[in-house]
């Protein structure tokens, strides 16, 4: 039993952040469309509809409203496409799709590269009739809401999604699964000796 465990546990595939390595071996095979690719943490897009109200006076001022809230979650596990590629100031920039239905640039999500090598999250989708969105990590609040900023220093030239936590900011970049098998044939020769 222990045995079929571990070699179950070893043909699984492991999660690494997306690097350019991987995206010239995927075009080298001209498989790019075909490469799937995974956010590092959950994100959570939230779009808020303007508000609709009414106010009523009578002995007391009432007011009612009621606003149409709409998210896009996205999870460890949800799989996304490459639709395109630019440039932007000077770093590549990946146009991710998360949704069958959206085949360009105009509905994915941008994903830039930074000094690091990582690509961040740098764009969301916008909808129709909504509110820019206010992006998440992990979970809906406050203390998780993201905000558009320098990784590090000023001087980068691109600005991603984060916020700080312990003095560190926090992002969501790209990964891709990698199943990486390592054989070694092994072959011995006895010296008979003199």
């Amino acid at each position: 039993m222990g045995l079929a465990w571990i070699a179950a546990l070893s043909a699984c595939a492991a999660r690494y952040q997306l690097l350019d390595e991987d995206l010239d071996e995927a075009r080298a095979q001209e498989s790019l469309a075909r490469l799937r690719v995974y956010p590092s943490h959950r994100t959570i897009s939230v779009y808020d509809e303007p508000t609709s109200g009414t106010i009523t006076v009578s002995r007391q001022i009432r007011e009612r409203s009621t606003r149409d809230r709409r998210k896009r979650i996205l999870t460890i596990d949800t799989s996304g496409a490459i639709v395109g590629q630019e440039v932007l100031n000077g770093a590549v920039l990946l146009w991710i799709t998360f949704d069958r239905s959206c085949l360009e640039p105009g509905c994915a999500y941008g994903f830039v590269q930074t000094e690091d090598g990582r690509y961040r999250l740098v764009h969301v989708p916008e909808r129709d009739g909504y509110a820019p969105a206010k992006v998440h990590r992990g979970w809906v609040g406050k203390r998780r809401q993201m905000k558009r900023g320098h990784l590090h220093a000023l001087s980068e030239a691109n600005t991603v999604y984060r916020f700080e936590r312990r003095a560190r900011p926090r992002t969501v970049f790209l990964e891709v699964k990698k199943a990486i098998r390592k054989r070694i044939r092994d072959t011995s020769e006895h010296e008979s000796g003199v």
